[in-house]
């Protein structure tokens, strides 16, 4: 039996973008439950910690998604080979390590200067894939393909939606402080989280338009 590699690599690209959008809505759904005030405030704590567990699959696959997208962008024409694709992949494997450090760091010091530097990398891949894909897109290269390009941006928009996410995560703990306050605090407790699901429903749309874009103009490829 011969397995071509390029299809290979193909096929776990696609695995992973399945895995990514499956584990965000299971993050989705699950959030749901910390909006039901007639659950105790350590069961919904309980439920945070799950959804927290659930969404590591999302963030791993969106990371590998990266070096794999490049290594199949090979064969349309894009510059990034040989050994700065082996930089891309070393890049992409500190980049997971670093996202699983943030999650079994979580709550201490060290996680919190982890976390910190965890979005600085986005901000600079962000930067980095959106600047490189309008360049091939306004000047037909090095990438000529505009399916491709426009791809390369909307993983960067991606990031960018995943960075909104996480400021609307930072109010989380005030809200369940204010609860845990109990009285009048309790209520505003219960509507700020209400609101920040809500919020984070919005963000959660956006990510699944652009995966489902991005699926699209990678099989379809229309331009």
């Amino acid at each position: 039996m011969y397995i071509n590699f390029h299809n290979f690599i193909a096929f776990i690209h696609v695995f992973l973008f399945v895995f990514a959008i499956g584990g965000d809505i299971a993050v989705h759904y699950i959030g749901q439950y910390l909006t039901r005030d007639e659950l105790s405030l350590e069961e919904r704590l309980r439920v945070r910690q799950m959804r927290f567990i659930v969404d590591m699959s999302a963030r791993t696959a969106l990371v590998l998604l990266l070096p794999l997208g490049f290594t199949l962008a090979q064969a349309y024409g894009s510059p990034i080979s040989g050994n700065w694709l082996g930089l891309v992949w070393l890049s992409a494997i500190l980049w997971l390590v670093l996202v699983w450090l943030v999650h079994f760091q979580k709550g201490t010091p060290r996680g919190e200067i982890l976390r910190k530097l965890d979005i600085w990398v986005r901000y600079l891949i962000m930067i980095s894939m959106g600047s490189f894909g309008a360049y091939c897109l306004i000047t037909d290269g090095p990438i000529s393909s505009n399916w491709l390009a426009i791809k390369i941006m909307l993983f960067a928009a991606i990031l960018l939606n995943g960075v909104w996410i996480r400021q609307i995560a930072g109010n989380w703990p005030e809200a369940f402080d204010l609860v845990k306050a109990g009285g009048e605090s309790a209520v505003r407790g219960e509507i700020l989280i209400k609101e920040l699901q809500k919020r984070t429903n919005r963000a959660a749309f956006c990510i699944w338009c652009l995966v489902v874009l991005m699926a699209f103009l990678g099989e379809v490829k229309p331009y």
